[in-house]
C-alpha cells in the first residue's frame, strides 16, 4: 500500500461562520464517503485539514496482489475532486509514511471531514500501524533513486563491490520489464555492522526504485532477536499485516539467535518461529520484497532460513574482504570525510603484514582512532587525563560477565577471562602513551566431562569479549568433525576456511576436537588440523578458537601436533561439580523455571546428588537439569489430581521431596545440552 499527501490550493476559502462551516463540512464528509465507496479497494482520498484556501488531502493507493498494479494517482484525484466539488490546483504531491497518514486521518476525524478514522484504518487494513509504533519496527522513506554509475561507485565505497556490483548490473539490465510485475529474487545482507547493513539495504532499494522494481519509497524494518520480542510479536499475525501493507514495497528483517540458549526447548521454539516467518515470506514473495539481515556468525540461522525458503531465490550480499593497500585507502577516505588531512597515525595502525579486512573492522578501527585523535592530537591538554582514565581499574562491562560470575564453581575459567580483559586494557594504556603493543593469541582448550558448562562458558566468553572490545562480533560458531572434515580429498581445507570466515570476530568452538584425527588413516583429519593451525595464526587478532572435550583425550590431542600446542594460549580445566555446587545449580534452574523447593525437598535432592556423583559418566549440570525436569513432570501429575479451586499459587510452584526420584533408565538421554542455564 502507498500513502500520499496532496497539497491543494482551493479557488474558494472555507466559510468562516460556524453554521456555514458545519454545513460545508457535513457536505464534504458525505461527498467524500460517496467518492470512496465508488473506488473501494483501489484508492481512497480524504480532506485532512482546510485552512483558508490551503487544503491537505490524504491518499491511500491499494496495490493489487495478483496483477501488481495500482490506480493512476493523478487520474483518480481528478475523479475525487470532481465528486467532492473541490476546485483549484495541486501545489505538491509527496509520498508519506503510514504513520504520517494515520495522523492525517486523526486530524480529519477531529475536523469532522470523515465519520471515524478507525473505520477508515480498518478499510485500509492499517492494523499494522500498531506494530510500527513498537521499538522493533520502523518505517523509512528512501532518498531519491540512484543511477547505475552512482550505485556502483557507492558499492565500492562501502567495500561491498564483490557481491553487490554483480547484482546492480542485474538490476539495471535492460531486459527487465518496464513496470513492476513481481519480485524475481529477494536478498540477504550479512554484516556485523548495523550501519553497513543499512547502507547496503538503502543502496539496493534506491537502485530497485530507479528501475521500477519497487512501486514506492516507503519500506519497513523489524529488528530484534529470534528468541525475543520480535518473533513473539510476529507469531500473532502482525507479520502478515505488515507484509500485506508492504505490497509493492519492501520489508527488511534483522535476525539474530542471541539468547537462544542451549536447551533444546529454546532452540525448537526459535526455529518454529523462523518457520512461521518463512511461511509469510513465501506467501507474499511475489508482491513484497524481503531483505533478511544478520551477523556473519549466524550461520545456523542462515542455513535454517534457506532450508525453509527452498525454491525462492535469495541473493546474498556480503562485505568484501580487502587487503592492506585498499584498507589504507578506505581509512584515508574516512578521515577526509571527517575533515582530517593528516591521518598517518591512523594508516600506520594497520599491521604491516598482508591481512584481510572488512568494512566493519575498518569502521571500528577509525572510530577508536578518531576518539583518541580528539583527546591527544586536536586537544593535547587532555592527553594525560585520557591515559589516566584508561588505566583505572574497573569490572568488565556487560551482562554476560555478570552471568559468568554468578555461575557456581569455574574459578579457573573466571580467572582466564579476567586476565584476558586486563591484558587488553594494558594494551590500550600502552597505546595512549605511544608504547608499542602486541596482542597475544587467545586460543584455548576447554577440558572437562559432559555437563561441566563448557559450551555455556564459551558463549558467555564470546559476549564478554565483545562487550569489552576484544572481539568485534562476539558470537559463537559451534562445529564438530562433520563440519570440518570433507568426504573426499581436497574438500577439507575449504570447509575449515569457510568456518573460520564465519567465525571472524567471534569464538569458533570445536567440540570433541580429538574426533578430527580419529579416522582410519588420519589423512583427512590431519588435513583439517593443519588447515586449522594455519587459520589460527591468520586469524589470531580477530577469532578465538576453543577446542573442547574430555580431559585425558584433549591432552593427547594437543600433544599430537606441536604447531597446535604452540598456538594454544590457555588450557582451562572444567572440574566436575561438588555436591554443594550442584545444589546451587539446581536452585538456579528451579528459580528460572518459576518453581520453589519444598521444605523437605532439599534434603532429598542432596541425597540423590551425592549418590550420583560417583556413578560412571555422571552428567554434572545435565544431570541436575534432568532431575528437575522429571520432578516437574511428577509435580504435574500430582497437581492435576487436586481440586483446582482449592490449590494455592504456592502449592502450584512447590516441588516436593516426593517429586524427586532417581533416573531408572539404563542411560541418560544424549540430547545436546551442555552446562546449565
Amino acid at each position: 500500500m502507498l500513502f500520499y499527501k496532496i497539497e491543494f490550493e482551493s479557488e474558494k476559502a472555507l466559510e468562516s461562520g460556524d453554521r456555514q462551516s458545519r454545513r460545508v463540512r457535513s457536505r464534504l464528509k458525505a461527498l467524500t464517503a460517496d467518492a470512496n465507496a465508488r473506488t473501494k479497494g483501489t484508492i481512497a482520498f480524504f480532506v485532512s485539514d482546510f485552512e483558508d484556501r490551503n487544503v491537505s488531502i490524504g491518499a491511500a493507493l491499494f496495490v493489487d496482489a495478483v496483477l501488481m498494479n495500482r490506480r493512476d494517482l493523478a487520474e483518480a484525484f481528478e475523479e475525487f475532486r470532481t465528486r467532492t466539488r473541490l476546485k483549484g490546483k495541486i501545489l505538491d504531491t509527496r509520498e508519506i509514511t503510514a504513520g504520517e497518514f494515520s495522523r492525517m486521518l486523526n486530524l480529519a476525524d477531529r475536523n469532522d471531514y470523515i465519520d471515524d478514522d478507525d473505520d477508515y484504518k480498518a478499510d485500509f487494513g492499517m492494523a499494522f500501524i500498531d506494530a510500527c509504533t513498537e521499538s522493533e519496527c520502523e518505517e523509512v522513506l528512501l532518498d531519491a533513486p540512484c543511477t547505475k554509475s552512482e550505485a556502483i561507485a557507492e558499492a565500492k565505497r562501502l567495500l561491498c563491490g564483490a557481491s553487490l556490483i554483480p547484482e546492480i548490473e542485474r538490476i539495471f539490465d535492460e531486459r527487465s520489464p518496464d513496470r513492476f510485475q513481481g519480485n524475481p529474487v529477494h536478498y540477504v545482507i550479512v554484516s556485523d555492522d548495523p550501519q553497513v547493513r543499512r547502507s547496503v539495504r538503502e543502496l539496493l532499494l534506491r537502485s530497485l526504485l530507479q528501475r521500477g522494481r519497487l512501486m514506492g519509497r516507503r519500506y519497513c524494518t523489524l529488528t530484534r532477536s529470534v528468541s525475543g520480542g520480535l518473533l513473539e510479536c510476529l507469531y500473532e499475525d502482525k507479520l502478515k499485516e505488515l507484509y500485506q501493507s508492504q505490497l509493492g514495497c519492501a520489508l527488511a528483517i534483522t535476525f539474530s539467535l542471541e539468547d537462544s540458549g542451549e536447551e533444546s526447548g529454546h532452540a525448537d521454539a526459535s526455529f518454529e518461529l523462523v518457520a512461521s516467518v518463512a511461511s509469510r515470506i513465501r506467501e507474499f514473495r511475489r508482491g513484497t520484497l524481503t531483505i533478511l539481515e544478520m551477523g556473519r556468525s549466524e550461520t545456523k540461522l542462515y542455513d535454517r532460513l534457506m532450508d525453509e525458503l527452498h525454491g525462492i531465490t535469495f541473493v546474498r550480499l556480503d562485505e568484501e574482504l580487502v587487503f592492506t593497500r585498499e584498507a589504507r585507502g578506505y581509512l584515508r577516505r574516512l578521515a577526509a570525510k571527517n575533515g582530517i588531512e593528516d591521518c598517518r597515525s591512523l594508516v600506520k595502525s594497520l599491521p604491516r603484514e598482508e591481512s584481510g579486512y572488512l568494512g566493519t573492522d575498518l569502521n571500528k578501527l577509525f572510530d577508536r582512532w578518531y576518539d583518541s585523535y580528539l583527546r591527544t592530537e586536536l586537544h593535547p591538554q587532555y592527553r594525560e587525563l585520557s591515559a589516566e582514565a584508561e588505566s583505572r581499574v574497573k569490572k568488565p562491562k556487560g551482562d554476560a560477565y555478570k552471568d559468568l560470575m554468578e555461575m557456581p564453581g569455574l574459578r579457573s575459567v573466571k580467572e582466564v577471562i579476567l586476565q584476558a580483559i586486563d591484558f587488553h586494557r594494558a594494551q590500550k594504556l600502552f597505546a595512549g602513551r605511544g608504547i608499542g603493543t602486541e596482542r597475544p593469541s587467545m586460543h584455548m582448550v576447554f577440558a572437562g566431562n559432559p555437563g561441566t558448562a563448557k559450551t555455556t562458558v564459551a558463549r558467555l566468553m564470546a559476549r564478554i569479549m565483545k562487550d569489552n572490545g576484544l572481539l568485534s562480533a562476539g558470537g559463537l560458531v559451534e562445529v564438530g568433525r562433520s563440519d570440518l572434515v570433507g568426504k573426499y580429498v581436497g574438500w577439507t581445507a575449504p570447509l575449515v576456511k569457510k568456518k573460520f570466515k564465519a567465525a571472524k570476530g567471534s569464538v569458533l568452538f570445536i567440540d570433541e576436537a580429538y574426533s578430527l584425527v580419529e579416522d582410519r588413516d588420519g589423512l583427512y583429519g590431519d588435513e583439517a588440523i593443519n588447515t586449522i593451525v594455519q587459520e589460527m595464526e591468520n586469524a589470531r587478532d580477530e577469532t578465538v578458537v576453543v577446542f573442547a572435550g574430555y580431559p585425558d583425550r584433549m591432552r593427547e590431542f594437543v600433544e599430537r601436533n606441536p604447531g597446535l600446542r604452540s598456538r594454544v594460549a590457555f588450557h582451562v580445566d572444567f572440574p566436575d561439580y561438588t555436591a554443594d555446587e550442584l545444589m546451587e545449580i539446581l536452585r538456579l534452574v528451579v528459580k528460572k523455571k518459576s518453581r520453589a523447593l519444598g521444605a523437605e525437598a532439599e534434603e532429598r535432592v542432596r541425597s540423590l546428588l551425592e549418590s550420583a556423583l560417583n556413578t560412571p559418566d555422571f552428567g554434572n549440570g545435565r544431570f541436575v537439569r534432568n532431575l528437575v525436569e522429571r520432578a516437574m513432570m511428577r509435580q504435574a501429575s500430582r497437581l492435576v489430581r487436586l481440586p483446582a479451586d482449592k490449590t494455592t499459587d504456592a502449592e502450584l510452584k512447590a516441588l516436593l521431596a516426593e517429586d524427586f526420584v532417581p533416573d531408572v533408565q539404563a542411560a541418560e538421554s544424549h540430547r545436546r545440552i551442555v552446562g546449565f542455564h
